[in-house]
């Protein structure tokens, strides 16, 4: 007797042929979807998805912003299909602020104007010949540090870097003779390497915040999940702090208001002081603990974070001008 076959009504999966009950199989998980159609339809599809995308990134990004610790609350309650995901969040919020930070942070050299033409001319001889070392010599051996010059200000005992040999001491201390004479080719390489420093800081955030809520009965993710909104909100507040600051460095050359200048300081205290009380909201709200103990495990916990990002950054920069 031949087996019986499923009525011909039913749609077949195409990955294992379970009939389906529904868009998606309930045996191996892949939609029911065709792909080989006309480029119209796909066209429309995708601007459903964006549509779809961006009333999620504006609730999203609303709730971020305005409210510590709500979408962490949500994550953790099962709402998650209103809001577009944690690490998704982060990332798109890294990639675009840094895009913004590096396009709007003037790099150039600044000459003190309250010198003489011939003192502006001889340093920005010196800064000129600092930068033409940096793109052509791989491997420095002479000492480049102008003989006129003052000592440099940045000390950086070599002795902290164990696992550096002497070979590596040598060439990373001629580099950041380098780095000295032009120190803002060394802050562009701290907004260089920012990104990394943020992301290699998160999986640690969140272990600090589950040693220091241990009978919270949070999972580890959650944790994670509150160390990536915060950290996404710090980097919307940084683009949003260097957007105010250029546009009014940009106003003060167009317009001569010294308001200008005053409004942008004060949007920034305020955008500073927010920032701060942020961190603390969201760990009183989504740790659910009395103030005096929000407020000690708040400041352990920045202590302990600083102290962390700035060892980051520096371990960055070392191997980057190392690699340089």
């Amino acid at each position: 007797m031949e087996a019986s076959q499923p009525p011909a009504t039913h749609i077949l999966c195409k990955n294992c042929d379970t009939p389906l009950q529904g868009e998606y199989c309930h045996r191996c998980g892949q939609q029911d979807k065709r792909y080989l159609r006309s480029i119209f339809a796909v066209v429309g599809d995708l601007m459903g998805e964006l549509g779809h995308w961006d009333s999620r990134f504006y609730r999203t990004l609303s709730g971020l912003f305005m409210r510590p610790g709500f979408l962490s609350l949500e994550f953790v309650r099962g709402r998650h299909a209103s809001y577009v995901p944690p690490l998704r969040m982060y990332f798109f919020m890294s990639l675009i602020s840094f895009m913004v930070m590096r396009a709007l942070v003037d790099f150039t050299p600044q000459v003190n104007q309250d010198l003489s033409p011939e003192q502006q001319a001889e340093i920005q001889q010196q800064i000129d010949k600092a930068d033409a070392v940096l793109a052509t010599q791989k491997e420095p051996t002479a000492d480049i540090t102008p003989p006129d010059e003052e000592p440099a200000t940045l000390n950086l005992d070599l002795k902290e870097f164990p696992l550096l040999d002497a070979e590596d001491e040598k060439l990373l201390e001629q580099k950041l003779k380098l780095m000295q004479q032009n120190p803002d080719a060394f802050i562009e390489r701290l907004v260089g390497n920012a990104p990394q420093a943020m992301l290699l800081m998160l999986p640690f955030w969140a272990l600090l915040l589950k040693l220091c809520y241990p009978f919270s009965k949070h999972y580890y993710i959650e944790h994670l999940a509150v160390a990536l909104h915060t950290h996404a909100f710090l980097l919307l507040s940084f683009m949003m702090l260097t957007i105010t600051d250029s546009s009014a460095a940009w106003l003060s050359t167009q317009f001569d208001y010294p308001w200008i200048d005053e409004l942008a300081s004060y949007a920034e205290n305020i955008l500073l002081m927010w920032m701060v009380a942020y961190l603390l909201f969201t760990q009183k709200l989504f740790y659910q603990q009395s103030w005096p103990m929000t407020l000690f495990k708040f400041f352990i916990c920045s202590f302990i974070y600083v102290f962390l990002i700035a060892a980051a950054f520096l371990a960055l920069v070392v191997l980057g001008l190392l690699s340089s």
